[in-house]
């Protein structure tokens, strides 16, 4: 990364004379988006798998068409 001492000599350059970005993380551009898309894909497994639970708890329940009148809950 470039360090600049006087910024208005800096950006009165020409571009071609310019040496590249200058801001935090230059270059880790690439990382982070691999980091965001594992990320990403692990929250869809880990909420699948969640989802899967529940629903399989309430298949081994077999309430019937008409559970839903007794207005218990489950807590």
């Amino acid at each position: 990364m470039a360090t600049v001492n006087n910024w208005i000599d800096h950006l009165n350059k020409p571009a071609e004379e310019v040496a590249g970005a200058i801001y935090p993380g230059v270059g880790t551009e690439g990382i982070l988006v691999i980091i965001g898309f594992v990320l990403w894909i692990g929250w869809h497994v880990i909420s699948s798998k969640q989802e899967s639970e529940k629903l399989e708890k309430l298949a081994r329940r077999r309430p019937g068409a008409n559970d839903w009148k007794n207005n218990v809950t489950d807590g």
